[in-house]
């Protein structure tokens, strides 16, 4: 598949329900070992809590494009560390690797270690990967708060809504907006700042939108991710699934829920300062319109910098993304890159000092910002000029750390469900699709999610194993 094409989130979810899919069907895993006693920790700079015994662990990862450089990186640094110790890196496509983690689980032989996100959340309800929770408590680096810029025992994020710690969190993810500086400069229009709110990015996304379709103002990313980074940036009272964590129901139809279609239908419908649906495909390139250099804006994540952005045709940079309110500005985590070890693992003391290495150790860190994938999550590093301040990189890219460090609740703009993206795909895209085409008004919209998603989050709630 060429990954050029698509955008990162587009290019994830092809294979996400056919993951999903396959996981539901997964036999009981087998008996996991007996924990061990954790591994003594050290100073964020030494490496390794201790020198684990000789032994090999395999790494799943899916394909990170030109970030796969700097985990290939992380295994040599990690080996050279600790001889003895051997991690063997496999990087599979999206959808191929769910799968493959799928049957790998049922038949008791799973990967020791494995990258990834919420397309885990049932492995963590079935008991099938190793409670991190004693190692996390017994290390001096990672039960110290004030090291990291997130929580790293968060209850979403670090636990997927169960009572144990599986995931180490590793790097973030943020919403950013990117924008064409040549662009800007032709129109004479004053460049996106920190201070920006949604109605100033549609203001300048008219000025910038030629009427012959040859330019737009603006190019939304992924919807899944644009629906929760706008909804949870009116500062509501709930999110847009109720509860967060394994929801019961939709809760679209609200003020909020159709403040975030409203933007939609104004940019593409009302203004048509943002490509339809049906324009948009029209780019093989990656980010649409942005990146063939034919939109002035693209709100975007801080991954699309590393992924593909490095060798745009053109000047440009990145800021916070817009604000919902003028007065208001959250934490906006979208979500977080982790690391989890399977319950079945032969080496779970080799796959924790691994993970801790990638998380916990400067050596570690430093490499997950170089591969520019991630944000990291250590403070220190991630707050570094080698992480600021890359060659390659705009002077707005420190934006990517401001926001992840942002005060606030580490609220994931998705709910968190057993088949991450099987409602977005059914219901949520199609139906943002028709707000911006014009053919659903926003209030239309926000009442036919509510009704599509209530039985199908009723369902999700009964196919959910119980939380352990």
């Amino acid at each position: 598949m060429n990954r050029s094409k698509l955008s990162r989130r587009d290019f994830l979810k092809i294979g996400a329900a056919a993951g999903a899919m396959t996981l539901a069907g997964c036999a009981a895993p087998a008996a996991a070992p007996q924990q061990p006693a954790p591994a003594a920790g050290t100073e964020a700079t030494t490496g390794p809590a201790a020198v684990p015994a000789a032994g090999e662990i395999e790494y799943f990862t899916y394909d990170l494009g030109p970030a796969n450089q700097s985990r290939e990186e992380m295994r040599d640094a990690f080996q050279a560390a600790n001889p003895g110790a051997k991690v063997k890196v496999t990087v599979l496509p999206y959808d191929e690797m769910w799968q493959k983690v799928a049957a790998l689980m049922a038949a008791g032989q799973p990967p020791d270690v494995m990258y990834g996100d919420f397309s885990l959340v049932r492995n963590a309800l079935e008991g099938q990967l190793l409670d991190l929770t004693d190692y996390m408590k017994a290390d001096p680096v990672l039960s110290d708060p004030n090291q990291f810029t997130v929580n790293m025992q968060d209850d979403i994020q670090a636990k997927y809504g169960t009572s144990k710690i599986v995931a180490l969190i590793m790097g973030t993810w943020v919403p950013i907006l990117y924008y064409n500086k040549d662009m800007f400069d032709a129109a004479g229009v004053a460049y996106p700042t920190e201070d920006w709110t949604w109605e100033d990015a549609r203001e300048a996304a008219r000025k910038l939108t030629k009427d012959d379709r040859s330019q737009f103002g603006m190019q939304l990313g992924t919807t899944f991710d644009n629906v929760g980074w706008m909804w949870w940036g009116q500062k509501p009272d709930n999110f847009w699934a109720i509860p967060q964590a394994f929801p019961e129901t939709c809760n679209f139809n609200n003020p909020t829920g159709i403040g975030v279609m409203q933007v939609y239908y104004d940019l593409t419908h009302v203004d048509k300062s943002a490509p339809t649906p049906d324009e948009a495909s029209g780019y093989s390139n990656y980010a649409g319109p942005f990146g063939a250099g034919k939109a002035a804006m693209y709100s975007g994540g801080d991954w699309d910098a590393g992924w593909s952005f490095r060798e745009l045709p053109f000047k440009w940079d990145m800021t916070l993304t817009p604000k919902m309110r003028k007065d208001y500005r959250p934490a906006l985590n979208t979500m977080v890159a982790t690391n989890t070890i399977a319950s079945a693992t032969k080496n779970p003391d080799i796959a924790w000092n691994f993970i801790r290495f990638i998380t916990a150790t400067e050596e570690g860190q430093k490499l997950v910002g170089k591969g520019a994938y991630e944000t990291p999550v250590l403070k220190g590093v991630a707050e570094s000029d080698e992480v600021l301040k890359p060659e390659w990189a705009p002077a707005g890219y420190g934006a990517r750390v401001k926001a992840a460090s942002l005060p606030g609740p580490m609220f994931t703009p998705y709910p968190l469900n057993i088949n991450l993206w099987e409602f977005p795909s059914k219901f949520l895209d199609p139906t943002v699709d028709n707000v911006r085409r014009g053919e659903m008004t926003p209030e239309q919209a926000v009442e036919y999610l509510d009704k599509e998603g209530k039985p199908y989050f009723e369902q999700q709630r009964k196919d959910t194993p119980p939380i352990p």
